[in-house]
């Protein structure tokens, strides 16, 4: 054998074995975990679902079909710029697992119905959401066809567990920029984050907390709350003894002119609860509109307004 074939033939061999090597120790790493095994991220664009932006044809449907594409271990559902429209009557269903990202720019704009109970996006009985990046929701109060209901929201969270919200705009609902609350599932919605909301101008509330348990609403901005009662930028108010407002911090909070106060706290129907109330609101410097309190004597827990105790302590 000539030494090019010579060398040809041991570079060859070389080149095998290292192959086999390889195999070897990559299978070795992936039976002991020590390695992970890296996928590629389960993003979908909206646009690739046909929800086209600026051209007044609804996106809904478009808007569900790519949040249904994803594998059922969840994904990402990205929102180019531009304006999405959209039938709160039909509302988006989110899904367990799924993070929305909206890229600066993005708008949802609301279709005028007729309907007094309607939301953007519902996240019912849902674990693991998260809505990113910066969403404007533009609702339909003054195109709104009819004035009878109070329930148009924007974002309705129900007896859902790890919602996370950051920076979203919500102007001119019929009812509620926000609603948390429960389901038949789970009386209470659990570890709810909402950071930087916007909410201007809504008919009924700026946020509705009506059932949660640790639940933090961070450096909030709402303003011109107003259109029917109670008509607040925040309400803290459980529909029977059975719902629950544990663990609720709202931290920076800067409120103006909302009509029914900047933050509400009815609390008449835990009148026989067997739970205890835990509320703190922190720094209360920028709620210019005020905070109202009306609780039942016979309420335990504690309400704690910058350094002021509004309940006894259990």
């Amino acid at each position: 054998m000539n030494k090019k074939k010579h060398w040809s033939t041991l570079v060859i061999l070389s080149l095998v074995l290292l192959c086999i090597i390889l195999i070897i120790n990559n299978t070795r790493q992936n039976e002991d975990n020590s390695v992970p095994i890296i996928k590629a991220d389960n993003q979908v664009n909206v646009n690739k679902f046909n929800a086209i932006v600026n051209d007044d044809i609804d996106d809904t449907e478009s808007i569900q079909a790519a949040i249904n594409s994803l594998i059922p271990t969840g994904g990402t559902v990205y929102f180019p710029k531009g304006e999405y429209l959209v039938d709160a009557v039909q509302s988006v269903a989110l899904r367990g697992n799924t993070t929305l990202f909206f890229e600066e720019g993005a708008i949802l704009k609301v279709k005028p119905n007729d309907k007094g109970s309607h939301a953007v996006f519902e996240i019912h009985n849902v674990d693991n959401v998260k809505i990113k990046g910066n969403l404007k929701i533009i609702g339909e109060r003054g195109e709104h066809i009819g004035d009878t209901g109070e329930w148009g929201f924007g974002l309705s969270i129900r007896g859902s567990k790890n919602v996370y919200v950051e920076n979203v705009e919500i102007d001119d609902m019929w009812g509620d920029a926000i609603y948390i609350g429960s389901t038949n599932r789970q009386n209470y919605s659990e570890n709810i984050v909402i950071v930087n909301p916007i909410l201007n101008n809504n008919r009924r509330q700026g946020i509705s907390v009506v059932s949660a348990i640790n639940l933090t609403i961070l450096n909030p901005v709402i303003t011109n709350t107003q259109g029917t009662p109670p008509a607040a930028g925040i309400d803290l108010e459980p529909n029977n003894e059975t719902e629950k407002l544990k663990d609720i911090s709202i931290i920076n909070m800067k409120s103006i002119n909302n009509i029914g106060q900047g933050i509400l706290i009815h609390l008449k129907y835990l009148a026989n609860s067997k739970d205890h109330v835990n509320i703190m609101i922190n720094n209360i410097g920028g709620i210019e509109d005020g905070v109202k309190v009306n609780k039942p004597q016979n309420l335990k827990g504690i309400i704690k307004i910058g350094n002021e105790y509004k309940l006894n302590s259990f």
